[in-house]
């Protein structure tokens, strides 16, 4: 097996490393300090990241998954908030589209994602519907050529500067013996009377990703904005489960590589007892521990994105990924926290925001449990 990128892969590398560093990097401590992700998104769109996934005919990049990763990895490196909307538009919106969307679907909303002309929230979770899709409550009455949709969701990315829903919501009869989730696309131009939004969530970390609740009373969708089919709602949130779980973990990589190095650059610099902080072993020992996870999960992460590349059934493999990168990346950046002792704990330097943005991803897009389970039904056992 090449462990090596192939040239294509490199210079596109290489041209995610300019972007972030000249455009990403200065947008990461205002969307942190609460200034709307639009604009860098806009700018995102236009460098043709918000759209990697699509096929160029609906005007997007005709990226492979190991391109999108190394975009995620460079994006995570400044701000893990910004790269969680990159995975949103392609992972969340575009790659159900193309695998469950209609032919006249796909013409009117994808090329609206891919230029960010539609700024997108996936509307999934409910107060009591998170990792069991199926305590969802959220419903969807069909009335003549719409739907009626009435319910809340939670914990929802965006919800409020967003003007395209990705919303799922109950189809079924109550006495149902099957519970039934559909997919809709929401146009708030459209639909937008009977949707209230709630107050900004305050939260540890990913201060530039913020969530909400959002209520729909009455709110009409058009039949022909059904995403899949009437109850194919769990496929639709899955159709890009995998990818998204492979993009996720890269950022996370990305975000650990970065207050490695971070913390690499302060042990040189930092003097304790006569010699820099370098100088200790047990400083030596802890960040060549933390380089090794990074990379064992780099090369993990790498694995899944290339077997989605080639069509291989890679559920095992991304749930792999998302488990290690996550887990490993949380720890690594732990670690380096210590290092910096006190400094650490202030806002001066960005392992500090590092630490409260990376605690989310053993728990969003599958927590880490979840991951164990997908990985140990994959191994046959029941």
């Amino acid at each position: 097996m090449d462990f090596k990128l192939t040239g294509e892969d490199q210079a596109m590398l290489e041209v995610f490393q300019d972007f972030t560093k000249k455009a990403v990097k200065p947008w990461a401590g205002r969307v942190e300090k609460g200034e709307s992700t639009k604009e860098i998104i806009a700018e995102m769109s236009r460098a043709g990241l918000v759209g990697m996934v699509a096929p160029e005919a609906f005007g997007g990049s005709s990226s492979s998954y190991l391109q999108l990763t190394l975009a995620m990895e460079e994006i995570g490196r400044y701000s893990l908030a910004i790269a969680d909307h990159l995975n949103m538009s392609n992972c969340n919106f575009i790659l159900p589209l193309m695998q469950l969307g209609t032919q006249e679907q796909k013409e009117q909303w994808i090329p609206r994602i891919a230029s960010g002309e539609a700024f997108v929230a996936f509307a999934l979770t409910e107060p009591d519907a998170g990792s069991d899709t199926m305590g969802m409550t959220c419903k969807a009455v069909a009335d003549g050529d719409d739907y009626i949709i009435n319910g809340q969701k939670c914990f929802i990315t965006d919800a409020e500067e967003a003007n395209v829903y990705m919303v799922f919501a109950v189809t079924s009869p109550s006495n149902a013996p099957k519970k039934e989730v559909t997919a809709f696309l929401l146009d708030r131009a459209v639909s937008g009377e009977g949707i209230a939004v709630g107050k900004v969530e305050e939260t540890m970390g990913m201060r530039g990703s913020p969530i909400h609740d959002i209520f729909f009373e009455n709110v009409r969708v058009p039949k022909a904005n059904m995403l899949g089919g009437l109850g194919e709602g769990f496929k639709v949130a899955m159709a890009g489960l995998n990818p998204g779980r492979c993009a996720l973990s890269a950022a996370a990589l990305g975000a650990a590589q970065r207050t490695i190095d971070d913390t690499v650059v302060y042990a040189k610099n930092r003097k304790m007892f006569g010699k820099t902080l370098a100088a200790f072993q047990n400083t030596q020992f802890v960040l060549a521990e933390a380089q090794s996870k990074i990379d064992a999960g780099r090369l993990l992460v790498q694995k899944s994105a290339v077997a989605l590349d080639q069509g291989e059934d890679a559920a095992m493999i991304c749930a792999e990924a998302k488990y290690i990168a996550a887990e490993f990346a949380k720890e690594a950046i732990d670690v380096c926290l210590q290092l910096f002792g006190g400094y650490g704990y202030s806002k001066e330097y960005h392992v500090e925001q590092a630490y409260r943005d990376i605690r989310i991803f053993t728990i969003f897009e599958g927590a880490t449990e979840v991951q164990k389970h997908v990985i140990a039904k994959c191994m046959g056992l029941r």
